[in-house]
């Protein structure tokens, strides 16, 4: 019978040993929220990882396969979401595993050839779907979408989604949902809100966790680095053709062009790739320029950061300006 433990980080034996441990399967411990292990014989033999409500890290010695090791460590982990007040979660996984997670009582959410999402909880993918849908008007001509983080909003993303509304009968933005950006999720939110809230083919749609950010995505198995944004964007691109866009009757999605990061460049053309293989039109908007200046989020942020408050507003549309003018707008600028 095996018992799992919680792993001690401020013990800095425990920590080298489950560095060993992960090291047999090419991973690095990157200090996760909480660890379980089981050991036999004073050895570690099994483990498990959670990252806020995301599961990872599921490794046992290939001798103790299919001993239960797996299920003990995840009861674990599944004790600790509910007692940190998670009431969904999500497992990265390979697929060689999807058979543990199945017997486990967790849904397959999507799968490549190289990775596996699985989700358990209350929360879960046709829930979020069918409330989606049920929030949008019966479709009536072209139905077209954008995906935006809007960290913050800018000028660029208003163009992009005026250009956009120029060949569509209906858009819908989903919004990232993920709060891993300077800009919390629900004031992004609200910001876009009020920015168009006179524009009546555009439909708002918070991202839930189908919308995969690279945050959210572990690199954990994969054991070349290089390999790392090919395989994230056959999942995310896949689980937004097969499921979303398919759900959705969604026929057209917008791309911003990137003219200077190679990784999101990289990105645009694989997914575009990934789209049109299943019939999803694609259609990349060039960067609007100002000022001599290509319109960017994260050139926004590093003129507020630098106290350039004035010239980071010629590139904000008015919801955004003052939104900054309010106390939490400042909060946020303090903070850069």
């Amino acid at each position: 019978m095996f018992f799992s433990d919680e792993l001690n980080i401020k013990n800095e034996n425990e920590v080298l040993e489950i560095k060993k441990f992960l090291d047999n399967f090419g991973v690095n411990y990157d200090y996760p929220d909480k660890t379980f292990v089981i050991r036999d014989n004073g050895e570690i033999i099994a483990t498990g990882s959670a990252s806020g409500n995301i599961l990872k890290y599921f490794f046992s010695k290939e001798e103790y396969k299919g001993q239960g090791a797996m299920g003990i460590i995840y009861n674990s982990l599944l004790n600790y979401l509910l007692e940190s007040g998670h009431d969904s979660f999500f497992v990265f996984t390979t697929p060689n595993n999807k058979l543990i997670f199945e017997s486990l009582g967790l849904k397959e959410v999507y799968s490549t050839k190289r990775v596996s999402l699985f989700e358990g909880g209350f929360y879960n993918y046709n829930s979020w779907i069918e409330k989606t849908r049920s929030s949008l008007r019966p479709k009536k001509g072209r139905r077209g979408s954008i995906i935006m983080n809007c960290n913050p909003m800018t000028l660029g993303h208003k163009y992009l989604i005026q250009k956009a509304l120029e060949e569509v009968d209906e858009l819908l933005i989903f919004v990232v949902e993920e709060d891993k950006s300077v800009f919390p999720f629900r004031d992004r939110f609200s910001i876009l809100q009020e920015e168009l809230k006179d524009i009546e083919k555009i439909s708002l749609i918070k991202g839930g966790p189908y919308i995969i950010s690279q945050g959210t995505f572990p690199t954990y198995f994969i054991k070349k680095k290089d390999q790392m944004l090919e395989i994230y964007t056959e999942l995310d691109g896949s689980i937004f053709a097969d499921k979303i866009a398919k759900d959705l009757d969604i026929d057209i999605r917008f791309l911003g062009s990137e003219p200077k990061d190679m990784v999101t460049l990289a990105y645009n053309k694989a997914l575009k790739d990934i789209l049109e293989e299943r019939n999803i039109e694609v259609k990349i908007i060039p960067r609007v320029s100002l000022k001599d200046e290509i319109v960017s989020a994260s050139y926004v942020r590093k003129l507020l950061k630098d106290g350039n408050i004035e010239k980071a507003f010629d590139f904000l549309p008015n919801s955004t300006i003052e939104y900054l003018k309010s106390s939490k707008g400042r909060e946020i600028i303090d903070r850069l």
